[in-house]
């Protein structure tokens, strides 16, 4: 009986919804891409650690029932990204983040810098909108090793 406590214990434990911490999550891309003319900003990445599962991704601007905000958080010059994870060993380790350019909500994208967060205030910045640059995108990097490779951001 005590076995079957302690797994159930655990069990709720591992699956509660916590935020994404940024010192856990290893970025492998960013970049962007035009889906029906706008621009959409995509990350990859990966959770390191063993007890941990990703669990959203910011698809959408929405508030969880405590009243914090996940998806993303927009003023005229920033768009700060954070999500949800878990601390189940079992879960996806994949981070995917997607977020589509809407101006009639004030999400430009191209023209404001892009920050990964947490509620700890660490943050990554993974778009530079005054020097168009991206951190974490691989197409960035193989240029800056010349291999002819150019970054666009199709901006209109």
């Amino acid at each position: 009986m005590a076995t079957i406590l302690l797994f159930l214990g655990l069990n709720f434990w591992s699956n509660q919804l916590d935020d994404l911490h940024i010192q856990d999550v290893k970025i492998y891309n960013t970049f962007f891409a035009m889906e029906n003319g706008k621009p959409t900003f995509y990350l990859y990445g990966k959770l390191k650690p063993t007890f941990a599962s990703y669990s959203g991704g910011a698809f959408t601007q929405y508030n969880n029932s405590n009243g914090s905000a996940y998806g993303y958080n927009i003023n005229k010059d920033n768009v700060q990204i954070n999500g949800q994870q878990t601390h189940s060993p079992f879960g996806s380790k994949e981070v995917v983040f997607r977020i589509k350019s809407d101006p009639k909500h004030g999400l430009t994208l191209i023209n404001q810098n892009i920050y990964l967060t947490d509620q700890q205030h660490h943050k990554i910045k993974l778009y530079d909108a005054h020097t168009r640059t991206q951190s974490h995108s691989l197409a960035q990097k193989d240029t800056q090793k010349g291999s002819g490779a150019k970054f666009k951001t199709n901006a209109h």
